[in-house]
C-alpha cells in the first residue's frame, strides 16, 4: 500500500476499530483500519460504503446526520454557520460574479450571497435539496462535471466546505474546480483537521465519538492539500487555520468524555476563548483548515 496524495510507502496504521457512522452515538458494524502517511500527514480509511453516489443523492446521508433531511430542519442548523462561513471566504468577493458553491445542501449559504451575486450555481448530490434550489432560481447541478458543461472556464468564485473530505478522489476534486473557474477565479475549500488538541487529550474516546466517520473518507492538513493543489495547476496555493470550538467544548469533552457537554463557567470569558482559538490556529493545532486557491 501507498499513500493515494504523495505516494510515499511509509505509512501507519492510527486507529482500528469501530467509527462514527452518521449521527452522533452510531457507529459502524465493523471495524475500520485507519491509516496515515509518515510524509504528508494525511489520514484516511478505505471507502466502506455499498454505492457513494445512490447514498448521497438519496435522503439517507441527512437522515442519518441530522435525523431529517426537511428544508426547515436543514436552515435551523445550518444557518448559523453561515457567518462562520463569512470568515473564511470575506464579503467582498462575491458582488457581481458568478459564484458556485460544491456540495451546498439547501443552499443555506449561496442564500445569502444570491442578493449581491450576478449568478450563482449549486452543486449539490442530493435529490430532495436540488429541487429547493431550482424552486429558488439558483443554476443546479447534481455533480462538478455536469457543471463543467455549461459553466466551464466561467466561474469567478467556487467555495465548498466540509465537502472534499467525503470524495474519494480528491485530486480529482480540484482538478474539476479549476475547471470550472475562470481565469484569475477563486477557489475557497474548508474541511475539518484530526484536531491534535482534542486527540491528545482525549485519544481514541475523541477518535471513536466523533472523529473517525464512515463517510469521512480523508483527513487533511495544510501539507497534504498543498500536494494536491499544486498538481492541479493553481497560480496561488495557501492555507489558513481556524479554530471553531471554544474553551467550553474542550472541558466538557474532557470532563464528561461525551460531545455536546460544553462546560459553561463565568471564568470562560470571550477574551480567554479568543486567546484559546488564535493560539491553536497559530500552532496549526486547530479544528479547520481553508485552502485558497486561484487559477
Amino acid at each position: 500500500m501507498e499513500c493515494k496524495i504523495c505516494g510515499n510507502r511509509n505509512l501507519k496504521t492510527i486507529y482500528s476499530g469501530k467509527v462514527r457512522n452518521g449521527g452522533l452515538g452510531q457507529y459502524t458494524d465493523m471495524d475500520i483500519p485507519v491509516y496515515q502517511c509518515t510524509d504528508c500527514g494525511v489520514i484516511w480509511h478505505e471507502n466502506v460504503l455499498d454505492n457513494t453516489d445512490e447514498y448521497y443523492e438519496s435522503t439517507e446521508y441527512r437522515d442519518s446526520l441530522e435525523g431529517s433531511s426537511k428544508e426547515e430542519q436543514f436552515y435551523c442548523l445550518h444557518d448559523k454557520e453561515t457567518l462562520e462561513k463569512f470568515k473564511y471566504t470575506g464579503t467582498e468577493i462575491f458582488r457581481n460574479k458568478i459564484v458556485a458553491d460544491v456540495g451546498c445542501g439547501c443552499g443555506a449559504f449561496l442564500d445569502f450571497i444570491y442578493g449581491v451575486a450576478n449568478s450563482v450555481i449549486a452543486v449539490e448530490p442530493s435529490k430532495v435539496y436540488r429541487q429547493v434550489m431550482d424552486r429558488k432560481g439558483f443554476h443546479t447541478y447534481p455533480y462538478l462535471n455536469t457543471a463543467i458543461s455549461e459553466y466551464g472556464n466561467q466561474v469567478d468564485v467556487v467555495t465548498s466546505f466540509d465537502v472534499i473530505e467525503h470524495v474519494e478522489d480528491p485530486q480529482g476534486f480540484l482538478e474539476d474546480i479549476y475547471k470550472l473557474l475562470s481565469i484569475g477565479g477563486k477557489a475557497i475549500i474548508g474541511t475539518p483537521t484530526d484536531a491534535p488538541v482534542m486527540r491528545q487529550l482525549l485519544g481514541q474516546v475523541y477518535e471513536k465519538k466523533l472523529l473517525f466517520s464512515a463517510q469521512h473518507l480523508w483527513i487533511f492538513s495544510d501539507k497534504n492539500l498543498k500536494i494536491i493543489a499544486d498538481r492541479c495547476g493553481f497560480k496561488k496555493v495557501e492555507t489558513k487555520y481556524f479554530q471553531r470550538y471554544g474553551l467550553e467544548n474542550m472541558l466538557g469533552w474532557v470532563k464528561n468524555k461525551e460531545p455536546n457537554s460544553e462546560v459553561n463557567s463565568i471564568i470562560i470569558t470571550e477574551t480567554m476563548n479568543n486567546v484559546w482559538k488564535s493560539q491553536c490556529c497559530e500552532n496549526k493545532i486547530s479544528d479547520y483548515v481553508v485552502l485558497y486557491l486561484e487559477k
